[in-house]
C-alpha cells in the first residue's frame, strides 16, 4: 500500500476544526473515491467509536456525494448531518475532491457542530427569511 501524500489543505482545515470546538471529536479528510487524507481522533473517541469502522464510514459518506447528484440538489448541499444512536457525524465537501467528516458525541450540541461546518466552509445554514412565504 502506497501511503498518501499528506494535503497541506487538509491540514490546514483539521487544525481549523480542532479549533472550532473542544468537544472530544474524530475529524476525516476525505477524497471522492472514500480514501482517508487525514484523520484525528482526539479525546475519548476512542472508547465512542470503533475506529475499525472508520474508513468504512468515509467510504460510505463519499458516496452518498456522488449518487443521484447528491450534493448538486437544492442548489447544492452545504452539509450533512448524520444522527446515530450515540454520534453526530457531519460532512461537507471542501472542493472538487475532498470531503470533511466530524463525528461528534451526542452530548454535544448540535449547533456547535454545524459552527463548525460554517467556519470550515465559510457559508450560514441559516434559514433564509427573505425567501419563505409566511
Amino acid at each position: 500500500m502506497n501511503p498518501i501524500p499528506v494535503d497541506s489543505r487538509a491540514h490546514e482545515i483539521m487544525n481549523q476544526v480542532q479549533e472550532a470546538t473542544s468537544s472530544p471529536k474524530v475529524t476525516i479528510v476525505t477524497n471522492k473515491q472514500g480514501e482517508v487524507l487525514e484523520l484525528a481522533v482526539n479525546g475519548p473517541m476512542r472508547k465512542v467509536v470503533d475506529l475499525s469502522e472508520l474508513t468504512y464510514i468515509a467510504k460510505v459518506i463519499s458516496m452518498r456525494y456522488e449518487v443521484a447528484g447528491y450534493r448538486t440538489i437544492l442548489d447544492g448541499l452545504q452539509m450533512d448531518v448524520g444522527i446515530f444512536k450515540n454520534v453526530f457525524a457531519l460532512s461537507t465537501m471542501i472542493d472538487d475532491d475532498k470531503i470533511l467528516i466530524v463525528v461528534i458525541p451526542k452530548t454535544t450540541d448540535l449547533l456547535e457542530l454545524i459552527h463548525v461546518g460554517e467556519n470550515v466552509k465559510d457559508v450560514s445554514i441559516s434559514p433564509l427569511d427573505n425567501l419563505i412565504e409566511k
